[in-house]
């Protein structure tokens, strides 16, 4: 059992499955990059690519934010509140906490645009 315990990634602690999930989205971003810098012939060409995408590259981020927070809104958020309900207390201290989580992410998001705002206006921050 020790064996299916270790290959099966739905019974790894959370912990194990967030650096694994990191560590592999790192390296497919690194070989994605390298990969287009070959095809494209020099650092400096996919840096000129890039920079001449960056609009497009801005609605894409946007739209797929947009997507999430309307899957959050539509389809998770409502089981989630769903099954805090079934709680002995009704759910009020996991709803509060849930808002207080709500509250992070979106805090978090507007720190991670802004500064990628001064650096996409040339500043430093």
């Amino acid at each position: 059992m020790a064996l299916k315990r270790l290959i099966d990634p739905r019974r790894w602690p959370a912990p194990i499955v967030f650096l694994t999930t990191l560590i592999l989205v790192f390296l497919l971003s690194g070989a994605a990059v390298s990969l287009a810098i070959r095809l494209m012939g020099s650092q400096e060409a996919f840096a000129a690519a890039k920079q001449a995408a960056l609009p497009w590259l801005f609605l894409w981020r946007w739209a797929c934010y947009a997507g999430l927070i309307v899957g959050w809104l539509r389809l998770w958020k409502p089981r989630v509140v769903k099954r805090l309900n079934e709680d002995r207390d009704g759910g009020d201290a996991a709803r509060a906490r849930l808002a207080r989580l709500e509250y992070l992410v979106l805090g978090a998001m507007v720190c991670i645009k802004v500064l990628n705002l001064i650096d996409w206006l040339g500043g430093k921050p």
